[in-house]
């Protein structure tokens, strides 16, 4: 896996938008990418049109499938409480490009919308380089993978 910085926007419908700039690790032959926001664990992994994505920390594990104009059953766990509930996920939207992807989706539970969300997520190339033997991080090259 190689280090690339990402850039992520989630937002719902109810106008709460959460930003992300991290560090991730991408695998690029297998398509799966890893990064922490905040307390929070997430995996995406690319595949042929769909897109697997979990989000996981100590109070909850969410794993969400987009799929275009699909509507696919998925799993929410609340550890705190020891509850899972089954969601549907349908999928609006979904880009997937070589740098960068873009989902919009409706999440159900027992048939109600529990909200509308779009995710985007842009992946750029990132480098390192070691100075005076001090480890420090400079971004001295950008480009779009």
């Amino acid at each position: 896996m190689k280090k690339i910085k990402i850039y992520s926007v989630l937002s719902n419908s109810d106008n709460e938008t959460t930003t992300v700039e991290a560090l991730a690790d991408y695998d690029k032959k297998e398509k799966i990418i890893k990064y922490v926001e905040e307390d929070l664990k997430v995996e995406i992994q690319i595949q042929n049109n769909r897109i697997l994505m979990n989000r996981k920390n100590d109070e909850y594990d969410l794993n969400l499938i987009f799929e275009l104009n699909e509507k696919i059953k998925c799993k929410y766990q609340v550890n705190s409480i020891g509850l899972t509930l089954d969601i549907v996920v349908y999928t609006k939207k979904l880009e997937i490009e070589d740098n960068r992807i873009y989902i919009n989706y409706e999440m159900y539970n027992d048939n109600k919308i529990i909200g509308i969300f779009e995710y985007k997520l842009l992946l750029m190339e990132w480098n390192y380089e070691y100075k005076r033997k001090i480890s420090k991080y400079n971004w001295w090259s950008i480009k779009i993978i």
